[in-house]
C-alpha cells in the first residue's frame, strides 16, 4: 500500500475507496506480515472496524474530521478503554484500561482508526527490541539488527506499513531510537507539551510522548493533532536560507564509529547545499557523565513506581528488571537530588546554546542499529553495555526537556537508513518541521 496522510486523505474524498475498505486491507496485512516481525501485541480488528464504518458516513455527510480513517496504533503503555494495557509484562496481561489514554483520545476525536497495541520492551525499561513474553521484535530492514526500543513495535509498525503512524514513549531516546533504527521519522516534542494521562510511567521527569512515522508530513499532521498547533501554516518555500545550524564542538562526536562520521559530513554538505548556515557551539558542559545522570533519575524513579507491584509479582519480572530495581534501591537520596540539581543547570545552559542557533544537529545513535546478540561495545577505553551506548545522545534531551526529531540522513548501509537528530529550543518545534521537510525533499 504505502500510503501517506495525504494520500488517504484524498482517496477518501475523491471516493477511490472507502475507510472499511482500507482498514480491512491494513488488517489483513497486518496479519500476513506480523507472525515474523511480532509489532503488535494486540490488534483491534472488530474496534478498528467499527471506527472504519462509523468515519465512512462522515465521508459521506461531508464533516470535517481533520484525520478522518487513518490508521494508526499505540504502543502497550497506553491505554486503550477495554483492552489490556500489558506493559509488555507477563505481568500485567489482565490489566484492562477501564478508559482511554488523553492521547487516545486526542487522536480518535480527530478522526484516526485505532489498529491496536504495539509490542515494547518491558516497562519500557530498554532500548532494544527484545521481549520474551510476546516476542522479540524484528527490524524489517535487517532482522538481523536490532529494531531499538522501547517502541520497537511502534517503529516496526510504521516501517512495514502495518500502520501510518504510531505513538510511543519516549525516557531516553525511546522513541528516536527505534525510529532511527529503521529508517523512519520520530520526535519528541518539548517535555509536557503532550500529556502523559493514562500512560504508564517509566519516569515521571523524563517521559515524553512521541510520534513515528514514515516521513515528516505525517509527522506533523499526528503531532498537530495531539498538540493543537497548525505546523503547516509556517513558511517552507525559502528552504534553509538564513537558518543557523548548530554543529557541536564535543560530545556528539565523541563516539562516533566511521559509518556515523560520514552520515554526519553528508548532512551538513546537505543544509549547507540548502542554504543554511553551520555554526560551531560550546557542549563542553556535556561529560561523560551524562548518561549516569539520567540513569540515576530514571533507574530512581521506575523503582519506586515499581515497589509495590514488584512485592507482589517479583518472579515474574524479567531478571533485567530486578537487576534495575537492586541498583534503584542502591541509589542515595544525595545522588537523585544532585542529579536533579545538575538537570537544572543543564537546562539554562542548553537554552542559552540555543540562542545562538535555530537548530542543532547530531547524530541519533554513535553506531549503527546493533546486531540483536551484540550486548557490548568497546569505546575505545572499556566496554559499555549496548543500552547505555544507544542514548548517549538521545537522552541529554530526555534530560534537559528540549524537542528533539530523528530522520533519516540519506546514507544507507547493510540495508539500513543511518539517521540524524535535530534539536532545538523549548515550543519551537515548527523549526524541527521546517528543516525536516526541506532536508527530506532534497534527497528523495
Amino acid at each position: 500500500m504505502g500510503f501517506t496522510i495525504d494520500e488517504l486523505l484524498n482517496g477518501y474524498q475523491k471516493r477511490q475507496f472507502t475507510p472499511v475498505e482500507m482498514i480491512n486491507a491494513y488488517l489483513r496485512k497486518c496479519k500476513e506480515r506480523d507472525s515474523t516481525l511480532h509489532s503488535y501485541i494486540t490488534l483491534m480488528e472488530k474496534r478498528a472496524l467499527e471506527q472504519a464504518g462509523k468515519y465512512e458516513k462522515v465521508w459521506v455527510n461531508n464533516e470535517k474530521m481533520s484525520l478522518c480513517g487513518i490508521p494508526v496504533s499505540f504502543k502497550d503503555a497506553i491505554n486503550i478503554s477495554g483492552v489490556p494495557t500489558t506493559n509488555g509484562s507477563q505481568i500485567d496481561l489482565t490489566n484492562i484500561a477501564k478508559r482511554n489514554a488523553e492521547v487516545v483520545d486526542t487522536l480518535e476525536t480527530a478522526g484516526c482508526i485505532t489498529l491496536g497495541k504495539n509490542n515494547m520492551s518491558e516497562y519500557a525499561a530498554d532500548v532494544t527490541s527484545k521481549n520474551k513474553y510476546f516476542g522479540d521484535v524484528f527490524n524489517p530492514l535487517n532482522k538481523k539488527r536490532t529494531a531499538g526500543g522501547s517502541s520497537s513495535g511502534s517503529a516496526v509498525a510504521v516501517a512495514a506499513d502495518l500502520c501510518i503512524g504510531s505513538i510511543g514513549t519516549d525516557t531516553s531516546g525511546s522513541v528516536r531510537i527505534p525510529a532511527a533504527c529503521c529508517g523512519v521519522v520520530g520526535i519528541k516534542p518539548t517535555v509536557g507539551l503532550v500529556g502523559m494521562k493514562g500512560i504508564m510511567p517509566l519516569s515521571w521527569t523524563l517521559d515524553h510522548v512521541g510520534v513515528i512515522a514514515n516521513n515528516m508530513a505525517d509527522v506533523t499532521y499526528l503531532t498537530e493533532a495531539l498538540i493543537g498547533v497548525k505546523y503547516r501554516q509556517f513558511d517552507y518555500k525559502n528552504g534553509l536560507i538564513d537558518l543557523k545550524i548548530g554543529l557541536p564542538n564535543a560530545y556528539f562526536n565523541a563516539f562516533n564509529d566511521n559509518i556515523t562520521d560520514s552520515m554526519m559530513e553528508l548532512v551538513i554538505n546537505t543544509l549547507e547545499k540548502l542554504g543554511a548556515q553551520i555554526k560551531m557551539i560550546d557542549v563542553s558542559f556535556l561529560n561523560n557523565d551524562t548518561v549516569r545522570l539520567s540513569r540515576t533519575i530514571g533507574t530512581s524513579e521506575i523503582t519506586v513506581i515499581h515497589n509495590d507491584k514488584y512485592n507482589l509479582h517479583k518472579q515474574k519480572y524479567s531478571k533485567e528488571l530486578v537487576q534495575t530495581f537492586e541498583r534503584g534501591n542502591n541509589i542515595l537520596a544525595f545522588e537523585y537530588l544532585n542529579a536533579l540539581k545538575t538537570r537544572e543547570a543543564w537546562k539554562l545552559k542548553m537554552d542559552k546554546l540555543l540562542e545562538e542557533v535555530d537548530i542543532m544537529i547530531t547524530p541519533t545513535m554513535p553506531i549503527l542499529p546493533p546486531y540483536i546478540e551484540e550486548e557490548q561495545v568497546f569505546n575505545g577505553k572499556e566496554y559499555e553495555s549496548i543500552g547505555d551506548y544507544m542514548v548517549k545522545y538521545t537522552s541529554p534531551f530526555n534530560f534537559t526537556g528540549h524537542p528533539a526529531l530523528t530522520l533519516p540522513s540519506g546514507m544507507k548501509k547493510d540495508g539500513l537508513s543511518v539517521g540524524f537528530q535535530m534539536v532545538t529550543s523549548y515550543y519551537r518545534e515548527e523549526l524541527l518541521f521546517r528543516v525536516g521537510k526541506v532536508y527530506e525533499q532534497f534527497i528523495k
